[in-house]
């Protein structure tokens, strides 16, 4: 699962989300730079929140809530939210 938006009006950042939910590997890059890399292999939240800060001059928080089902949750659809300063800016499912 691949989700990408932009972020800044003048100070312009793009931010990509990507996330194999059969092998566990997610990875959050702001401009091409890594924010987050890691493995999920087990979690016990049902909602996972990646939060952080985007820009230097324009700063936006940015909020990304990957959600999953208590069981089989490898096997069923995994929606993901992406907010800007507390608004709904992209969503996709993994």
């Amino acid at each position: 699962m691949l989700l990408t938006f932009d972020v800044g009006v003048t100070e312009r950042h793009h931010v990509t989300f990507s996330f194999n939910k059969f092998w566990g590997n997610l990875s959050i890059k702001v401009d091409d730079v890594s924010v987050v890399r890691t493995v999920r292999l087990a979690s016990i939240d049902l909602v996972k929140r990646y939060e952080f800060t985007v820009g230097t001059e324009e700063q936006h928080h940015v909020r990304i809530e990957k959600h999953r089902e208590r069981l089989f949750a490898g096997f069923r659809p995994q929606p993901v939210y992406a907010y800007v300063d507390d608004q709904l800016i992209a969503q996709g499912v993994a």
